[in-house]
């Protein structure tokens, strides 16, 4: 399957399962009172932490590695096994403990439940790895709608039969179960693996540096809580928290498809001997044209969106969306580079680079934040913009992405970016932000669509990227249609 098809179906299987999940969470609004969803996220919060280990790097293990034997196969699963049922035990022992902690018996019950997740993970993340590895994001599509499906409507058949808040973690557990069904049944490789040891100090130099990197990653992602929390209160926290949600909002939409395709295309691409170099450019030309217009227009119309999307008690949060939107638009090319660092087994490269960052997060946010809450989001961007450079510094020794090719990308594709954000300007300094809401919506309608003509214009008469993807989906469609 090609990268176009790839992203393709993993596009709309995105956004088909966000689809589904917004109009599920609208009737368990309806079902369920604001307690009952609060044991359940209580519960849930302890489970990510846990998830963070919960196959031990043998899924991006299975991606990347060039000479896949049945018994490396087999041992990546044995450890997938050991891992996960050490992990339900654990969090079946705990659950009670940690209802105690929190003063409700509820938040032991979804604890308890949301183990079994874990003793099924093993039997569906080798399958999906080796669907992912084959690029059938087809069958994936299928797989990941039928787990929506089944965790949706679950949840919204039990708590419409008044199970309360448990029909959430049932929810869940059916959704990973028809993930496992389903990868199990579509994975052609699926039933020739079993449970060896042979190969696990292989696997395991592997995927030790991997779980390490999730783990800093992690924390990366969870230090503005926690360093903020202390420094400057919650009420900043939530603030901040709230700033880099909406500032996120195009990594959620596209870094995090790409994130699972191009793993498996780069991976692809090293086995087959390809010039991943060419790839790499390639794909990162047509991703940051895209993430710099895109990026641009969520800082220009940073106040008007928060109205819509979170209402005005949230304004507070636009002068630090202003700060931290330079950050992400810097390091909207990380996940194609850690991608290709991994397929290309570099994964200590990129376990150094995330324990870096997580370390430089933590300290520029500890120590920037205590001048003000501006002044820790602007140590958060200086934490990306080393993070950044030390990436680059790494993809540079490798030869598989130069400083010249990282500077002749940003600087040929932010006059287009740019040139795109001038309707946005103009209508933010001469024409007032309406009050009202519908009007605000329909102004946001009216100057995006305004920017994004132009975008799309002077990619056409400059010629730039992603102009010949987007006449490619053009044809395609029309192809479709006729």
């Amino acid at each position: 399957m090609s990268i176009r098809l790839a992203l393709l179906y993993t596009f709309s299987t995105r956004y088909f399962a966000m689809g589904l999940q917004l109009v599920a969470t609208v009737i368990l609004a309806r079902l369920l009172s604001p307690e009952e969803i609060g044991v359940y996220s209580v519960g849930a919060a302890v489970i990510m932490i846990a998830h963070t280990l919960r196959d031990f790097g043998t899924s991006t293990y299975v991606i990347q590695e060039r000479e896949l034997t049945e018994n490396r196969l087999g041992t990546a699963f044995t450890l997938t096994v050991i891992v996960a049922w050490v992990l339900a035990l654990a969090l079946w022992l705990a659950s009670t403990p940690i209802g105690r902690f929190y003063g409700d018996a509820r938040v032991a019950e979804v604890l308890a439940v949301m183990a079994l997740n874990f003793a099924l993970i093993p039997f569906g993340s080798i399958s999906m790895a080796l669907l992912r590895r084959a690029m059938n994001f087809r069958a994936i599509m299928f797989i990941t709608v039928a787990s929506t499906v089944a965790q949706s409507g679950v949840s919204v058949l039990l708590a419409a039969l008044s199970y309360g808040f448990i029909s959430l973690a049932w929810g869940a557990v059916c959704g990973t179960l028809a993930t496992a069904l389903g990868s199990v049944l579509a994975s052609a490789r699926s039933n020739r693996y079993r449970p060896t040891f042979s190969e696990m100090r292989h696997v395991l130099a592997f995927s030790m540096r991997s779980s390490v990197s999730s783990i800093a990653s992690e924390a990366g992602h969870s230090a503005p809580d926690i360093v903020l929390g202390r420094t400057v209160g919650m009420e900043g926290t939530g603030l901040f928290s709230r700033a880099m949600g909406y500032v996120q909002l195009l990594e959620r939409v596209l870094q995090d498809v790409l994130r699972s395709v191009m793993l498996p295309y780069m991976a692809e691409v090293e086995r087959s001997g390809e010039n991943a170099k060419e790839k790499v450019t390639m794909v990162l030309d047509n991703v940051v044209s895209v993430s710099l217009f895109f990026i641009g227009l969520t800082a220009i119309l940073a106040k008007p969106l928060v109205i819509v999307l979170y209402g005005k008690q949230w304004l507070e949060a636009v002068p630090l969306a202003y700060v931290l939107c330079p950050a992400i638009a810097l390091r909207c090319v990380a996940p194609t580079l850690a991608a290709s660092l991994v397929a290309s087994g570099r994964i200590t490269t990129v376990m150094r680079t995330s324990l870096i960052s997580a370390i430089l997060k933590f300290g520029c946010l500890a120590v920037f934040s205590l001048h003000g809450l501006l002044w820790g989001a602007v140590g958060f961007v200086a934490a990306e913009v080393v993070n950044v450079a030390v990436l680059l510094y790494f993809c540079n020794r490798s030869g598989m992405f130069p400083w010249a090719s990282y500077v002749s990308i940003m600087t040929k594709n932010l006059p287009v970016a740019a040139a795109g954000m001038v309707p946005a300007i103009m209508a933010m300094i001469y024409v007032p932000i309406p009050m009202p809401l519908i009007e605000v919506m329909v102004y946001l309608g009216i100057v995006g669509s305004l920017s994004a003509i132009v975008w799309l214009a002077t990619l056409a008469i400059l010629d730039r990227p992603p102009k010949n993807e987007i006449v490619r989906l053009l044809v395609l469609i029309k192809a479709k249609i006729n």
